[in-house]
């Protein structure tokens, strides 16, 4: 009897661990709807360039790389979009006029507040996690 109330116990404290809340410092995982690439705590360059595949941005910092047209930076919880097309490099405070931008750690990136958007929440996006980078509201 001892035996089989000691088995409920444990069971009962397993299923509150499942309950409890996780790590907030975690960012969410959405593994059947985004691309999420850990970036390191550094500076990141982002690059605008002609590709066979069309217009394309390249992120890079220390060792890591990402290649894709749409790149979503942020923090785990929210996001901004960085956009190659056509038309020119797009940044989430509007069309920058050169081929590479520099993000260094410590840098407030400027958003417009319709230009964010839900960490990890576009099907087959890609998103950064980046650290040292901090996101400001920048209305008109």
């Amino acid at each position: 009897m001892k035996r089989m109330y000691g088995l409920l116990a444990i069971s009962v404290l397993g299923m509150f661990a499942t309950l409890m809340p996780a790590d907030d410092k975690a960012p969410p995982f959405h593994a059947e709807s985004s691309i999420q690439i850990e970036m390191p705590p550094d500076d990141i360059q982002i690059s605008f360039v002609e590709s066979n595949e069309g217009m394309v941005l390249i992120a890079k910092c220390k060792n890591v790389s990402v290649r894709s047209q749409r790149l979503y930076l942020g923090d785990g919880k929210l996001a901004v979009m960085y956009e190659a097309t056509i038309d020119g490099f797009f940044t989430p405070s509007g069309k920058v006029n050169s081929a590479q931008i520099e993000l260094q750690k410590g840098d407030s990136i400027p958003y417009r507040s319709t230009k964010r958007e839900k960490w990890g929440a576009k099907k087959g996006a890609v998103y950064l996690l980046t650290e040292g980078l901090t996101f400001v509201t920048r209305d008109e």
